[in-house]
């Protein structure tokens, strides 16, 4: 897996189809949460899916190169902090 991630970073092409997929999957999670928040800020929830939907690609890709346990505890801490910010994203 680590290697199949290392060839796509080192390939533009692919790293630019692995962006662009990241800001679709992005782009639905805040539709969603906007669905779940009407009266947030847009631009923030927008920044926080995006960037939720790459943290968790990396917590994935970290948790694979670790031992189960700590990865299993990584995953945990991600989907903490990842439900913190969905149930009450910053409404400035």
């Amino acid at each position: 897996m680590r290697d199949i991630w290392s060839g796509m970073q080192a390939d533009k092409q692919l790293m630019a189809l692995q962006l662009a997929e990241s800001r679709a999957c992005g782009a639905m999670l805040a539709a969603a949460l906007r669905r779940v928040h009407p009266k947030g800020n847009r631009k923030r929830m927008d920044e926080a899916a995006f960037l939720i939907w790459e943290l968790g690609e990396a917590t994935v890709r970290l948790a694979i190169s670790v031992t189960p346990k700590e990865g299993r505890a990584l995953v945990e801490t991600f989907k903490r902090l990842t439900l913190r910010e969905l149930a009450d994203p910053a409404s400035d």
